[in-house]
């Protein structure tokens, strides 16, 4: 098969190399929430056709469209180290597994550089009984995961072209190497400091389950969150929503100690109030509110000038009907 030739059949296959990615990617968003593993994004590319040409011709391919498993090329920046491995045990649990490689472990312990986890895959067979997956369990694609550090330190690298110490000239390898480092240390401490935040969140739980003055503990995101998860442990929670309820009650003066007295008041009338907020709202709204939506709307019922922050009169007066009803004030 001659170079035009391959060439021809590539483009051909270029289609089915696009359906793979955009399909792929959309199937691990969805087992990434599902399994509630954060990420910063996920795309793909499909090689151009003179990406595809230049590595024939430096690797010397006898069967190309088999041997390069990178045409489609997946990635996955996620936040923290212990995510990559979430993340790979989903993608052997969920796809067919050619190869999985730890670049990092290539490394010596003295060498700066590229550090990633790579997958080729492809999907299961059972996958092409969905219309959009048919035709495609016989391609495969490469998945690399990685810190948003990890990412960093590769775009760098990629941009400045030097990708083993022979090509790096030698002034700048001591600038190098301390670069990755640092990269690396803050992708530890970064771990550490997420382990940290859930063991503090952890223990004030335990607290929180005990009789204890709310005035002694900090107002901040790991108190507010895990008073939340104490309290309204089956609800949904949302990090960001956590934050944006924070700064409310930052900015109205409203610790945690007012919360829990005013959750304590709404408490035994929580499941009827929740029902009258919704019963007038069309069926396609939610009906349940998630964990902030449950402290919003229990200090919008206690403190009025929290409640006041809404311009709406309408809310205003719903909140202030459910007081009157279940609260008698």
């Amino acid at each position: 098969m001659d170079i035009e030739e391959i060439k021809k059949k590539y483009e051909e296959n270029i289609t089915l190399y696009n359906n793979l990615g955009k399909n792929v990617i959309e199937s691990l968003r969805i087992l990434l929430e599902k399994a509630d593993v954060k990420f910063l994004s996920i795309y793909f590319r499909v090689k151009e056709t003179a990406s595809f040409i230049e590595k024939i011709e430096r690797k010397s391919y006898e069967n190309p469209l088999e041997e390069i498993e990178d045409i489609c090329g997946i990635r996955i920046i996620c936040y923290y180290q212990k995510d990559i491995v979430k993340i790979i045990e989903i993608i052997k649990k969920e796809f067919s597994i050619f190869e999985s490689q730890n670049k990092e472990t290539n490394l010596e312990y003295n060498q700066f550089g590229y550090r990633s986890h790579h997958v080729i895959a492809s999907i299961k067979q059972e996958w092409e009984k969905a219309p959009n997956f048919r035709g495609l369990s016989h391609l495969k694609c490469e998945i690399q995961v990685r810190t948003i550090l990890m990412h960093a330190w590769a775009e760098i690298e990629h941009s400045l072209a030097y990708k083993t110490e022979a090509q790096t000239p030698t002034q700048f390898r001591r600038k190098l190497h301390r670069i990755s480092a640092k990269l690396e240390e803050a992708d530890e401490q970064f771990e550490e400091l997420k382990k940290e935040s859930e063991s503090y969140q952890n223990q004030l739980i335990k607290e929180s389950k005990k009789e204890i003055d709310f005035e002694e503990i900090e107002l901040n995101l790991d108190s507010l969150q895990a008073f939340m998860d104490t309290n309204f442990p089956k609800r949904k929670k949302n990090i960001e929503q956590t934050g944006r309820l924070l700064d409310q009650m930052i900015e109205y003066k409203i610790d945690l100690k007012k919360l829990a007295e005013g959750w304590k008041k709404i408490k035994p009338h929580f499941n009827d109030i929740e029902k009258e907020y919704w019963k007038n709202y069309p069926t396609s709204y939610a009906t349940k509110w998630v964990q902030a939506g449950i402290a919003r709307i229990t200090l919008d019922m206690n403190y009025e000038q929290f409640r006041n922050r809404f311009k709406s009169q309408k809310y205003r007066d719903q909140v202030t009907s459910l007081n009157k009803k279940f609260l008698k004030q």
